[in-house]
């Protein structure tokens, strides 16, 4: 079976038509989705709708917990608030409705889900340091962890009691004995540097996992960004992918 793992789309339809299109193309059989289908961009419904299409699992992320009125906006930035509150107006009741479904994490075969930490998901903090995940470790027992949250994606490894490391590539095989802690990036608002929309496959048979980049529309996602006046910041960090 191919799997297909994505995160913080963010309300940006171009970059979740493309990777969704990718998916076609890679053939995969199942998607599960981590986390923030709204915040930052343009199209909140249309992405929830069809996120709740394709997905067969859906995780709660702290945008999608904000827009629910289910958390305080104080500890967002500016941009991040502005963005929340134009989301909050322009989210349909039915779309609302769906969101308050979706888990805050999941598990299932050798892999637990979370939008942002095993250790606290309902706390939304992040994993920046091999410190901290290595502290997060302890908090799974599974033998891949999935995250996003941060949408800067890293596959980190651990051998049994010693401590985790960085693998310095975008694909891993999975190995009896080792652990991993990996951030599968951001659909809809990438920021490591590279500005197209990421993912991340699973292949069951061969046990391999990788990252994928895909390129979209960003042009077309701007221009209805500025139409729906959100904040030029936003607007000009998904060129830098920052």
């Amino acid at each position: 079976m191919l799997v297909g793992f994505f995160s913080d789309v963010h309300s940006n339809l171009e970059a979740l038509e493309a990777v969704l299109e990718d998916f076609k193309k890679e053939k995969l059989d199942k998607f599960y989705f981590l986390g923030d289908a709204v915040g930052y961009g343009p199209n909140p419904n249309e992405c929830v709708e069809l996120i709740q299409k394709v997905a067969g699992k859906h995780l709660m992320g702290n945008h999608d917990y904000a827009a629910l009125d289910m958390m305080g906006t104080n500890w967002f930035n500016q941009y991040a608030k502005e963005a929340i509150e134009w989301t909050k107006k322009n989210l349909s009741e039915k779309n609302h409705q769906t969101i308050s479904t979706y888990l805050m994490d999941y598990r299932f075969d050798n892999f637990h889900l979370v939008h942002s930490t095993p250790k606290e998901p309902e706390n939304w903090d992040y994993i920046f340091s091999l410190d901290e995940a290595e502290e997060n470790f302890s908090f799974f027992n599974r033998q891949v962890c999935l995250i996003g949250h941060s949408h800067r994606p890293f596959i980190i490894k651990k051998y049994q009691t010693r401590h985790c490391f960085l693998v310095d590539e975008n694909e891993v095989k999975l190995e009896e004995q080792h652990r991993y802690l990996i951030n599968i990036g951001s659909v809809g608002q990438p920021r490591d540097g590279d500005n197209r929309s990421c993912y991340l496959f699973y292949d069951d048979q061969k046990k391999i996992l990788r990252l994928k980049r895909v390129p979209y529309d960003m042009k077309k996602t701007q221009k209805k960004m500025k139409k729906a006046k959100l904040p030029q910041f936003l607007i000009d960090r998904l060129v830098l992918g920052r």
